[in-house]
């Protein structure tokens, strides 16, 4: 039962008239009927939809969608085939909908009947904070905005994972205590499972950048929703986990694409440029010369030149007072599904 000031706190004393005698016996407050109107002598009820707790927002409830696939996957035992199959699992795409059932601790999808003979999906609320409101949700689950350094920039690397350096990246990352995010192309998961799971040792997170490199927008819908459903499996195979971003190879998408995926696409603002010059010097004085405040970097771990480059980049970076944070630390909230993100505070629909 959340605590009563808490529910004083949301509901305000009135609207405390209006729960029924199973909330007070300390049944779950936070359900998909909840009081909307509260008088002395009389209450309304209603049933919740997801318009109602993501304030209408279709990049959430899409965000949900996701978290619906990657919580049965990471729950259940599932073979490769079912992972490239979650995309196409029954879900709802109407801010109208109201297959779900809010409690103290978790979000419930009631599924339809499905492949994966799964009735009930259960998110635990901790991943829902910034996605689901505030006034639905227990206090110890709120988003407050976090307290973050004033100059911060993140390190994004793709085309891995790489058998030698990405290991030797990592080893870099950790001395000086900086995070990154690996968007790694499946046909190389599928080579090095295990430098996969030392990315997530190292406390690193791995995104998807497709399958085999191509450009999505060149490719039909199926063909696209392949690419990045085959590295899903082969990150899941590797790792246990499905990953929660999106890097389309060469920065190519468009509204046809970016609405595929249910998931934040990753884009940047540097481009260091590394996989042209193949040079330590040149990638370190042009990534030096273009980082600004809240910066996402392109590197790659897949040349020698470029994981050569990252301690000098990582110093200097330092000296000039930046703090190296992770992509939702960079944006100081959950990046939502069928979003483009730049940098911070630049993020673009389609």
């Amino acid at each position: 039962m959340i605590r009563k000031y808490s529910l004083v706190r949301r509901l305000g004393v009135a609207a405390l008239f209006g729960f029924t005698l199973a909330a007070i016996a300390n049944q779950p407050v936070f359900a998909a009927s909840t009081p909307t109107k509260a008088t002395k002598t009389t209450s309304t009820t209603k049933r919740l939809t997801y318009g109602d707790i993501t304030n209408n927002s279709t990049k959430r409830l899409g965000t949900i969608r996701q978290l619906t696939r990657t919580t049965l996957a990471e729950t259940h035992k599932l073979t490769g085939k079912q992972v490239q199959q979650l995309v196409y699992l029954p879900l709802p795409k109407r801010l109208t909908a109201k297959n779900f059932t809010l409690d103290n601790e978790h979000l419930t999808i009631h599924l339809t009947k499905n492949n994966y003979g799964v009735k009930n999906v259960a998110i635990p609320l901790s991943k829902l904070t910034g996605i689901i409101l505030n006034r639905y949700m227990p206090a110890k689950y709120d988003f407050v905005k976090p307290k973050t350094a004033k100059k911060v920039v993140a390190l994004t690397f793709d085309d891995g994972p790489d058998p030698t350096l990405t290991p030797r990246l990592l080893k870099t990352l950790k001395k000086y205590k900086v995070p990154a995010t690996f968007f790694e192309v499946g046909s190389s998961v599928i080579k090095y499972p295990n430098i996969s799971r030392l990315v997530l040792k190292y406390g690193d997170q791995i995104g998807n950048h497709s399958w085999s490199h191509p450009q999505l927008t060149d490719l039909t819908n199926a063909k696209a929703l392949r690419q990045i459903s085959l590295t899903d499996a082969a990150i899941y195979k590797a790792t246990g986990t499905i990953p929660y971003y999106i890097r389309p190879p060469y920065g190519a998408v468009n509204s046809r694409i970016g609405n595929l995926y249910d998931r934040p696409i990753v884009r940047w603002s540097v481009d260091s440029r590394d996989w042209s010059y193949l040079n330590t010097a040149k990638t370190v004085n042009h990534v030096l010369s273009t980082t600004t405040n809240g910066s996402i970097i392109l590197m790659h771990d897949i040349h020698a030149t470029s994981v050569a480059a990252v301690p000098q980049i990582i110093r200097s970076l330092k000296k000039r007072g930046y703090t190296f944070v992770t992509l939702e630390q960079l944006n100081e909230k959950p990046l939502l599904a069928n979003l483009q993100y730049f940098g911070r505070n630049d993020f673009r629909g389609f």
